[in-house]
């Protein structure tokens, strides 16, 4: 059984409401700043992330829409198929590619959380998911990116509601 005990929120700065934002490997490149969101229908990519991999030739270009929560549009640039490594646990994965500003370098959704068939906690901050041959592993947040990703995500919207007016 995957759970959480109280031991688990040492060396956590608390009461927080941080994301879940963890480093991992995406072919063959370690990535951090992406953020684990259950929330998200996609897997997301940021171009300068694909480039720095040198992987722009796996992009299968098609420009199209996606819509945030918020109403928000961009446009992606294209698709591409990424292994990610949860270790053991390896899952092929299709990315949406964005060449846009953000804090985060990407965004693992509901396609690989449901492939790895995790228990998240925002609380606890980990991921903890079942390893075949039995056995459980997880991957630990870093609080302190996800504080930096909040602050500069609050200046870019902060930036455009004064610019707007």
């Amino acid at each position: 059984m995957i759970g959480f005990q109280k031991k688990d929120l040492i060396d956590l700065d608390l009461p927080h409401n941080d994301a879940l934002i963890i480093s991992i490997q995406i072919a063959q490149a370690m990535v951090d700043r992406i953020h684990a969101d259950e929330g998200s229908a996609a897997n997301i990519l940021q171009l300068a992330v694909i480039q720095q991999m040198g992987l722009e030739t796996k992009i299968n270009k098609s420009a199209k829409s996606l819509t945030g929560f918020n109403g928000a549009t961009t446009v992606i640039m294209g698709m591409t198929d990424l292994d990610v490594y949860s270790q053991p646990v390896i899952s092929s994965q299709t990315f949406m590619v964005i060449d846009e500003v953000s804090p985060y370098n990407g965004i693992l959704g509901k396609p690989w959380i449901g492939q790895i068939n995790p228990i998240t906690s925002t609380t606890h901050q980990k991921i903890r998911y079942p390893i075949p041959r039995g056995g459980i592993d997880q991957i630990n947040s870093d609080q302190a990116m996800a504080r930096k990703c909040s602050a500069q995500g609050l200046k870019k919207k902060a930036g455009k509601r004064n610019s707007s007016m």
